[in-house]
């Protein structure tokens, strides 16, 4: 089965190709071919043999083990002899590790996300994201959810999920606009359903605050999410709540969830803004003036 992800990442792919079109003569190819190794593996594929990774990466098939034998060496990569295909190596979670760390807005974040997520019975998200390129920094599960309870690492859908559609709305406009380029130039039925989508969070941002979903992603589960008005050292952050339908009351989640998952968001902003000086971390929302 295809990874539903595929699509978003080809078109993450294409305007991250674009933004460095311009420095493409510095880039170590062997470095470069090596990450593309790496990035082959996601939740649904974090077992690859040999084969599998010749073919997604498009690489020589000697240039390719030669690089997978490199990443072996290095902790990077390690060979599964139990089912014959390569995994991620326990090296990754050392480079994790110090990533997750310098992410303040995580520490700061976390007891507000664990009271939100008891009250709700679901589960509240915090994601980060560089480019077109948006992943979980931390997923806190409240007391009673049923929800599931994604990796932190996961990369998230830009197109159906409330979060990603908020992220969207968040990045500089340019990059937006490249990546429904991209994705209409992939598939012009999806990227006109993406364009609706867009638009669409754009006004409920505009009316309600945040972005949401209807079970876009699994029919039983609903979200809103708010991006933080402002990035942190280039990176774009945005939390979500998402709870299962039947743990919901009428239009709790617009009157009720949405109203606290926003007061969430104004006190890490307040919280942020007072460790870097600032009067106000954030004084206008983007999407507020711009246009679809």
């Amino acid at each position: 089965m295809k990874d539903p992800l595929a699509r978003d990442r080809e078109s993450a792919a294409r305007a991250d190709e674009a933004a460095d079109s311009s420095s493409e003569n510095t880039l170590v190819s062997a470095l470069a071919r090596g990450i593309r190794i790496l990035q082959c593996f996601s939740m649904g594929a974090s077992e690859l043999s040999a084969r599998e990774l010749v073919e997604r990466t498009g690489l020589p098939k000697p240039t390719a083990l030669r690089l997978i034998n490199t990443l072996c060496e290095f902790g990077l990569l390690r060979h599964s002899e139990r089912i014959s295909k390569y995994v991620l190596g326990t090296e990754m979670l050392s480079l994790a590790a110090p990533a997750l760390g310098r992410m303040t807005v995580r520490q700061i974040a976390r007891p507000m996300m664990q009271e939100l997520a008891d009250y709700c019975q679901g589960q509240v998200k915090l994601a980060v994201g560089h480019r077109m390129n948006l992943a979980y920094a931390e997923v806190i599960q409240g007391a009673g959810s049923s929800v599931y309870r994604a990796e932190i690492g996961t990369r998230v859908s830009l197109s159906r999920t409330a979060a990603g559609r908020a992220y969207l709305w968040a990045v500089p406009p340019a990059a937006r606009e490249q990546y429904l380029q991209n994705t209409l130039a992939l598939d012009r039925a999806k990227g006109e359903l993406l364009a609706q989508r867009i638009a669409q969070a754009q006004q409920q941002l505009r009316e309600i605050g945040c972005t949401v979903s209807y079970g876009d992603m699994q029919r039983e589960i609903h979200s809103v999410a708010i991006p933080l008005a402002s990035p942190i050292d280039d990176e774009y952050w945005v939390f979500s709540c998402s709870i299962a339908v039947f743990n919901l009351n009428g239009n709790q989640l617009i009157d009720d969830i949405a109203p606290r998952l926003m007061s969430l968001v104004r006190r890490v902003e307040t919280s942020l803004g007072s460790m870097s000086g600032a009067a106000h971390y954030a004084e206008t929302r983007p999407w507020a003036l711009a246009t679809a």
